[in-house]
């Protein structure tokens, strides 16, 4: 079992949006797809946040524990957010146990979205061939008390129902947003999504919300599910989120880009946040 922890963690172990990329040029923010890892004060579960490419690393990290336990909340089912799966280790151990929890989608529930993901036709290893023991879970929105915290979620503006996972522990929230497009328009217009959505963030510890796009790169690309920097920026701060940590970074943006992209947010908006930065793999944060 893993080491016990006195304190609330948040590791990124994956921060990359659309496609996983291994060029020189994204390694200083990472190249792996979306995976978050939130530890627990005073447990040893793992909860684990979508599951792309970078959830190999972490499950890498597993194995020297004999038990393996936890549950894996995955936003959405779109490649980026559980093509890593099948490589994370811990499922392939028959002592290990795990929830999967994912909304329902237009195809059916957890275990369906997978299996028809994890067929023979698309990939070698089926959810038959999985030695761990896994529960899935069709999860609601409503809040779900587990041990030590719980969750909660609405649903994003992306092109599949999407969930925005809202994790409270011991009075610290912190919301997970990788996938969501934030209109201008509709945002100005007064839309009542919009409302609900800051009524959802309202006050939040921690934010980590898709920034894909800047304002430019998102002119052309509107319905596709992603949102530009600027807009987080500014609905944040209206919901006065305390810190902010803007992920799912375009798989052509370098390293180059995303640093100055970060050294503007400092000079100009971190007087409204605690801390407002770009999710960088491998970094984490400690609560």
């Amino acid at each position: 079992m893993g080491k016990k922890n006195n304190q609330i963690s948040i590791i990124f172990w994956g921060v990359r949006g659309s496609t996983p990329c291994a060029n020189k040029e994204n390694m200083v923010y990472g190249g792996n797809t979306t995976c978050v890892q939130v530890t627990i004060p005073q447990s040893d579960e793992l909860l684990i946040l979508d599951s792309g490419t970078g959830i190999r690393n972490l499950g890498n990290r597993q194995n020297g524990n004999t038990k393996v336990r936890g549950r894996i909340f995955i936003t959405h089912p779109h490649w980026d957010h559980i093509q890593g799966f099948p490589f994370f280790k811990p499922i392939y151990g028959s002592k290990n146990q795990f929830e999967i929890h994912m909304p329902e989608q237009e195809d059916g529930g957890c275990k369906e979205i997978l299996s028809g993901h994890l067929t023979k036709t698309f990939f070698p290893v089926t959810l038959e061939m999985i030695d761990a023991n896994l529960k899935y879970v069709t999860q609601s929105p409503e809040k779900v008390e587990y041990d030590g915290y719980s969750v909660e979620y609405m649903l994003a503006n992306h092109t599949t129902n999407t969930a925005i996972y809202k994790i409270e522990i011991d009075g610290t929230t912190i919301i997970f947003c990788p996938d969501n497009e934030l209109e201008p328009e509709a945002i100005k217009a007064g839309r009542d999504y919009y409302a609900k959505l800051e009524s959802f963030f309202e006050g939040a510890d921690i934010l980590i919300h898709d920034g894909q796009y800047s304002l430019e790169s998102y002119e052309g690309k509107h319905g596709w599910g992603h949102s530009a920097w600027e807009i987080v920026v500014d609905f944040a701060r209206q919901a006065k989120v305390k810190n902010l940590f803007i992920t799912h970074h375009d798989p052509d943006s370098t390293d180059q880009d995303l640093a100055e992209l970060d050294q503007k947010l400092q000079r100009k908006y971190a007087p409204f946040f605690n801390t407002i930065e770009l999710a960088k793999e491998g970094t984490q944060l400690l609560i």
